[in-house]
C-alpha cells in the first residue's frame, strides 16, 4: 500500500477501536484547510502519551487521504468524536454509540468540523 508524503505540520492523535477497545494512532496532516487522516497504526496508550499525541488542539474539517488504511484493528474508515472526552472512535454505522474510552452512550449527529487533540512524532 502506498503511503502519502506528509508535511512538517503533520501530527498524530490517539484514537480507540470501538470493536476491540484497543488504542491506535492516526497521522493527521493539515492540507488546504482540511485535517487529512493520512495513516493509522497500532500503539499503546502509555507510548502515545509519552509521544505527546494528546498535546495539541486543532479545529477543522476532516477528510480521509486516498491511501488511508482505516483502523488497524477493525478496518473501519468511519469515525466519530466523543462529545464528552473528545476521543476519536471507529464507527460502524449505528445511530447509538458507547465510547470505549469514557463509556458515555449517546446518539450521533453529523457535524461539518470539530476539535482534535494530538502531538508530534
Amino acid at each position: 500500500m502506498d503511503i502519502t508524503p506528509i508535511s512538517n505540520e503533520a501530527f498524530a492523535i490517539l484514537a480507540e477501536c470501538e470493536e476491540t477497545k484497543k488504542p491506535f494512532g492516526i497521522t493527521v496532516d493539515p492540507k488546504r484547510g482540511d485535517l487529512k487522516f493520512v495513516w493509522a497504526f497500532k500503539i499503546d496508550k502509555a507510548k502515545a502519551h509519552r509521544e505527546g499525541f494528546d498535546g495539541v488542539k486543532v479545529k477543522g474539517t476532516i477528510t480521509l487521504d486516498n491511501n488511508f488504511p482505516g483502523c488497524p484493528h477493525c478496518g473501519s474508515k468511519q469515525f466519530y468524536i466523543c462529545d464528552k472526552c473528545k476521543t476519536v472512535v471507529c464507527w460502524h454505522g449505528q445511530e447509538r454509540v458507547t465510547c470505549p474510552h469514557c463509556h458515555m452512550t449517546g446518539t450521533l449527529c453529523r457535524t461539518e468540523s470539530f476539535d482534535l487533540r494530538g502531538g508530534g512524532f
